[in-house]
């Protein structure tokens, strides 16, 4: 999430974020160079304690430098799951 929700008018109690890809071993581990070495995709899950909307903790992922960096090379499936308190 965005390093001060703050200043977007949100507030964050908790925030938790949960990361698993699928990998195939046979690039992993050397034993085939017709598969990528890395992930092939990365599911990312967020859960946030906050009366934020849906639709603003979406915008508000796309600053986390989690998601930019694992983003950047292969496709990422994100989950927001809001917790309200």
């Amino acid at each position: 999430m965005k390093a001060d929700p703050g200043l977007a008018g949100v507030r964050f109690r908790a925030c938790n974020r949960w990361l698993e890809g699928d990998l195939d071993l046979r690039g992993f581990l050397g034993l085939s160079d017709q598969v990528r070495k890395g992930y092939s995709e990365v599911r990312m899950r967020m859960e946030v304690d906050t009366d934020a909307p849906a639709e603003t903790l979406r915008e508000l992922a796309g600053y986390s430098p989690v998601y930019d960096i694992v983003s950047g090379s292969l496709p990422v499936r994100l989950e927001i799951v809001a917790r309200p308190g």
